[in-house]
């Protein structure tokens, strides 16, 4: 690429969530589905075991362990995929925080996260 069309290419800065940045809704709960999401995939290909032994072990089919792996994220919801990690032996907390008060209800929206 020449120096000039270097200087003519233009970006944006992510906000640290690319759901957000694409305008989809509910930005939050897809990350953390992401998050955890990529923590099934990363368990899976560090097992050792063949994807259709993961399988038998999760209790699903073949090609959704391939789904799974391969990061498709619209295949799998938040529950599934908590199962999962729990047969893959992880302690999976789920710490929710209500509000202070009860004006507080629905004066503004929470946030989801998954460390």
């Amino acid at each position: 690429m020449d120096k000039q069309k270097k200087e003519c290419l233009e970006y944006e800065e992510s906000s640290g969530n690319v759901f957000a940045d694409l305008g989809l809704d509910q930005p939050e709960e897809l990350i953390a589905r992401a998050k955890l999401l990529d923590d099934v995939s990363a368990l899976i290909q560090s097992c050792g075991l063949s994807q259709k032994e993961v399988a038998v072990k999760l209790g699903i089919s073949q090609p959704k362990v391939s789904m799974l792996v391969g990061g498709r994220l619209s295949a799998f919801s938040t529950d599934t995929l908590i199962h999962y990690l729990s047969i893959l032996g992880c302690e999976v907390k789920i710490h929710v925080r209500k509000p202070r008060t009860r004006s507080g209800i629905f004066r503004r929206k929470g946030r989801i996260a998954v460390s």
